[in-house]
């Protein structure tokens, strides 16, 4: 017998279910689960397999009367979870057309064999498998990464532990705020009530290079982790940090920190240039999710809200 779909909103979802589905998932990401979608989302559905045999999150907005899907700031990749085979695709596809008839939806990385019928866009995630010794993972440096680490043992930089959620926030406003065009203030702010509640779970904390010498701040990593991953979710470094290559340090010591443990590194932010090729020195592997650009308006719709939504 076929199982069934149901899309439900946020309020009408058993939470304990649906967070069971997610961890219990070989594929589970720390973007699906209940309070971090109710935390971020402005508004989410999800479509619910069998009795929670799988989910797939569905954050969306309105305009002009019409729901779509749209990314939330600070999730990366939602997707299906649970069984994948309970259903065929197509199925799923036309249960989440009959809901929303355009948007974006990211599938994870373990969505592959679903995503081959529809017209997806591979995006780029990186991530070292940390369940090695820390000398294993240093002999896939670059070379230019171990310049860079010998150059920042010449000045009095020292890896702390301590906890700075708010400075670690602003500091990566100030450094991209030209690339955050797309990040409310308001989504900061939900972002930051996010990760106090994550913190009392163990599952936010920050790392951050202090320049001994001034006692200031140079570089900061705001990371998130679950059972699975280590999701460098945030990462900033101050113009006189990066003369110092104090973020070549941060990552280093934060890799030496966890080696050994049966988690995944995951770079997150991979997809901007610049970000991916400092990355890339220290040698993780590529594992894609994917885009997917649903729309199946009218042509008259498509028409009346091309530059309504072009920027989305």
């Amino acid at each position: 017998m076929s199982e069934s779909l149901l899309i439900l909103p946020a309020q009408e979802i058993d939470p304990q279910k649906w967070d069971d589905c997610i961890t219990q998932s070989s594929n589970s990401l720390i973007y699906a689960k209940y309070e971090y979608l109710t935390t971020l989302c402005d508004q989410w559905s999800g479509l619910i397999i069998g009795n929670y045999k799988a989910v797939i999150p569905l954050p969306w907005r309105k305009k002009m009367g019409l729901r779509y899907l749209y990314a939330p700031p600070f999730i990366q990749q939602l997707g299906m979870f649970g069984d994948q085979e309970l259903v065929p695709f197509t199925k799923i596809i036309e249960c989440i057309s009959r809901f929303i008839k355009f948007g974006d939806l990211f599938w994870n990385y373990q969505n592959t064999p679903l995503c081959l019928g529809i017209n997806t866009l591979q995006k780029n995630n990186l991530i070292i498998y940390l369940n090695k010794t820390y000398p294993e993972i240093q002999s896939g440096y670059s070379k230019d990464l171990i310049h860079n680490l010998q150059k920042a043992t010449k000045f009095s930089l020292s890896y702390s532990s301590k906890l700075i959620l708010s400075e670690a926030i602003c500091l990566y406003q100030s450094a991209y705020q030209q690339r955050l065009s797309n990040i409310s203030k308001q989504d900061f702010i939900n972002f930051q009530k996010l990760c106090s509640m994550l913190v009392e779970k163990n599952q936010c904390f920050t790392r951050s290079i202090i320049d001994a010498l001034t006692n200031e701040m140079s570089s900061v990593a705001l990371l998130l982790k679950d059972a699975n991953r280590i999701y460098l979710i945030l990462n900033a470094t101050t113009e006189k940090g990066r003369s110092m290559a104090a973020n070549h340090f941060l990552i280093d010591q934060i890799l030496q920190e966890f080696n050994e443990e049966d988690l995944i590194f995951d770079f997150e932010g991979s997809e901007m240039e610049g970000i991916r090729s400092f990355y890339e020195n220290f040698n993780p592997e590529c594992q894609p999710y994917f885009y997917w650009r649903h729309n199946q308006l009218s042509p008259f719709l498509k028409w009346i809200l091309k530059n309504i939504f072009r920027k989305r």
